[in-house]
């Protein structure tokens, strides 16, 4: 399938964001910060060293009372921080993604005109 392997080299349409969200290796919960995300991934930034191919769990309050969770791998890790790939997700997840990245597309198209 040659979507998919688009997809995984990065074909999704990146935005730029500044979120607070929680990653978790297994231990403690700690705070990370989000730069850009896609629907397939996001770039994070956090004060914890962390290596390319770990897991983690992710959670980030995407609109009030609507907490986004999910899995993601990272993926490379450099200055600016790290992309991550999310690797497990409910349905109810993926909508709230598509749902929040439709609002801020439409936020960036509405404050150009």
């Amino acid at each position: 399938m040659p979507a998919m392997k688009g997809r995984d080299q990065r074909a999704g349409s990146r935005i730029a964001i500044k979120e607070r969200a929680s990653l978790n290796d297994g231990g403690d919960w700690f705070p990370c910060m989000v730069q850009d995300m896609s629907d397939g991934g996001f770039h994070i930034m956090c004060s914890k060293e962390l290596a390319v191919g770990q897991v983690l769990d992710f959670r980030l309050v995407l609109f009030p009372e609507k907490t986004l969770n999910c899995k993601v791998e990272v993926r490379h890790v450099g200055p600016s921080g790290m992309g991550t790939k999310v690797v497990a997700i409910d349905g109810r997840g993926s909508r709230l993604i598509e749902l929040y990245l439709q609002e801020q597309y439409s936020l960036k198209l509405n404050s150009k005109s």
